[in-house]
């Protein structure tokens, strides 16, 4: 994996981590403060209860003795949860702030107590239970007033209108220091993340650069010893004429030379690239041309190659990796698709990026595993045979050079076609 590749990967291990850590905290906060709003809410709901079942006046509450038999577990749970509303406090005259107004059967004021608010006097009480008796629900909210309108039986009415001021306020201040915590708490995380990040992927990097490193020292290594083995073979044919033997083992040096070639190809591929050869590119002509240098090769394995490229595709990009990804994936179609088989190489534009896909029939391709076909070094079959040539790296080079451009490669098979599409995007 290069270092882009490790980057990349630490980059998007933070953005998750992060988007959980967010995801879990909001979770977490939305359920206090949904669970407070609703138990606050319930708390109020049971003390207008309570002062519309005492006719609007304010009664202390006192133990049955059903509830004196109750544990203290029971009643840590009611208070807890606001099972027992305030009202049952010894300071519950005190601190409430109410007003209510009753009516008779045919709607006129019989009563109005304002005795514990200041803030409201008879006519805006009045106005008030007049606007809860039109309301649709009989249980709500005005402002910072939370209202309950009953009707007896008798036809008359009540109306009780509880200040939930200070409630309110709490809920508002629980949202905010929620709000706040997880903003400090995200940014702590980051940190500790970020570094978390760079501890996990510094072995990684420090084994992709040993990696690279050793293979530059092998291909240079290998460089003379295959030079000499040439050189002998070569004196050796003049000497004595070329045999089945010298010419098998000039086949293996050249093999050996592609792979050398292809390491180095590798590595270059593998790194951040300044792009200072970058330039706007016609892709259509890169493109057309590349593949017509394959057509003689198409037709000597009886295969045939066409082309749908679309006319005026241009990209800012270095012409020669355009024309190396193009290479790599039509010479990989050549030697993979079926005898006789068609080989379809096309061109689209896509905004300012553009899409190639590269299509070969491929019959055997139903159970194939096309996730690995990316993976250096794979090949297909199992028995890497050398007979179709390659090194399993085609593939491999194409990938690591199509990321340079913020692009994706991917393999796909349907109707007994295989597909190679790459997406390019702008840099």
């Amino acid at each position: 994996m290069s270092e882009r590749s490790l980057q990349h990967l630490r980059r998007k291990f933070i953005f998750v981590s992060m988007a959980a850590l967010v995801a879990a905290m909001l979770l977490i906060s939305s359920f206090l403060y949904l669970g407070n709003a609703v138990l606050s809410r319930q708390s109020i709901k049971n003390t207008l209860d309570y002062i519309i079942s005492n006719n609007g006046e304010l009664v202390q509450w006192s133990k049955n003795t059903d509830e004196e038999t109750k544990n203290k577990i029971s009643e840590f749970i009611e208070d807890l949860f606001e099972m027992n509303s305030t009202y049952r406090s010894r300071e519950f005259k005190s601190i409430t702030r109410y007003f209510a107004v009753l009516f008779d059967a045919n709607g006129s004021v019989i009563n109005i107590k304002t005795s514990h608010i200041s803030s409201v006097g008879d006519e805006e009480a009045i106005t008030y239970a007049k606007k809860a008796l039109n309301e649709y629900f009989s249980f709500g909210r005005m402002g910072n007033y939370y209202y309950k309108a009953k009707v007896n039986e008798d036809g008359s009415s009540i109306v009780v209108y509880l200040d939930s001021t200070s409630i309110l306020h709490f809920n508002d201040r629980l949202l905010y220091l929620a709000l706040i915590l997880i903003t400090i708490g995200m940014c702590i995380a980051f940190f500790f993340v970020r570094a978390f990040s760079y501890t996990i992927i510094k072995y990684e990097m420090k084994n992709a650069d040993l990696q690279k490193q050793f293979m530059t020292n092998a291909s240079h290594e290998l460089k003379t010893p295959l030079a000499v083995i040439r050189a002998n073979t070569e004196m050796q044919e003049i000497l004595d004429g070329e045999t089945e033997w010298t010419q098998s083992t000039m086949r293996q040096v050249e093999r050996m030379n592609g792979l050398i070639r292809n390491l180095v190809m590798i590595t270059r591929a593998d790194e951040n690239r300044s792009h200072e050869l970058i330039e706007d590119v016609d892709v259509t002509r890169a493109i057309h041309e590349t593949t017509e240098n394959f057509k003689s090769l198409a037709i000597q394995n009886g295969k045939e190659l066409v082309e749908e490229i679309h006319e005026k595709v241009h990209m800012n990009a270095e012409e020669a990796q355009i024309r190396q990804i193009c290479s790599l994936l039509v010479d990989n179609a050549i030697k993979y698709c079926d005898e006789g088989g068609k080989i379809t190489v096309a061109l689209t534009q896509k905004g300012k990026g553009f899409t190639l896909t590269v299509s070969n029939t491929y019959k055997a391709g139903k159970d194939v595993d096309y996730t690995r076909f990316f993976e250096r070094f794979y090949r297909e079959d199992e028995s890497h045979n050398t007979d179709k040539g390659g090194y399993g790296i085609g593939l491999s080079i194409a990938e690591s050079l199509v990321r340079q451009y913020h692009g994706s490669i991917n393999a796909t098979w349907k109707n007994d076609v295989i597909s190679f599409v790459c997406i390019f995007k702008k840099i």
